[in-house]
């Protein structure tokens, strides 16, 4: 039921009336639309860009923001440094992250697959050092601590010219993923 305020003149409304009208307030504007019941079909494609935007967001947790970095003055490490600086104006450097690594999610899935066990080895210690953890998506598929490294390795590589990696991502050595670890994870000296 709708709450009315003065209801003879009807000067403002909050609620739903009848399961069709929402009454509301935006920006001390009253308003009236009608009432929308969000959707969640849960498809398979709908279920594939959640566990792309829920990995890619577990993997930016390890990154070290000037928010979180607790020396003085609060910096942020090379990475998020980096990352702000080639982020598009307006735009903040999680969403740009977020709008390349989507488009290459299931690539880097795929390219992560075929590694070596020595080398997912490699990325899955360093991750666990920087903080990361496996992550389940919707579909009950794990991404590996070392999965979301390397697709953060990835983006590093291509969109902040990381250098990091004599032989390429796919060739990584263990000093290799912990130097590009530290790089995401530690303040910038």
């Amino acid at each position: 039921m709708a709450k009315v305020t003065g209801p003879l003149m009807s000067m403002a409304a909050s609620g739903t009336v009848g399961k069709t009208a929402t009454f509301s307030i935006w920006k001390g504007t009253a308003y009236v639309r009608h009432r929308v019941v969000p959707k969640n079909p849960m498809s398979t494609l709908q279920k594939a860009a959640r566990s792309a935007l829920g990995t890619i967001a577990k993997a930016c947790a390890a990154v070290l923001t000037i928010t979180m970095d607790t020396a003085v003055p609060a910096v942020g490490s090379p990475f998020f440094t980096a990352a702000v600086a080639a982020a598009p104006s307006g735009q903040s450097w999680i969403s740009y992250l977020q709008k390349i690594l989507n488009n290459q999610f299931s690539d880097l899935v795929t390219a992560y697959g075929v590694l070596s066990g020595t080398i997912k080895g490699y990325y899955n210690a360093s991750a666990t050092g920087a903080g990361l953890a496996d992550y389940t998506d919707k579909s009950g598929v794990t991404h590996t601590a070392g999965e979301q490294l390397y697709d953060l390795a990835n983006f590093a590589v291509q969109q902040l010219a990381y250098t990091g990696f004599a032989g390429g991502v796919d060739a990584a050595s263990s000093a290799e993923t912990d130097a590009f670890a530290d790089w995401v994870h530690v303040t910038t000296p």
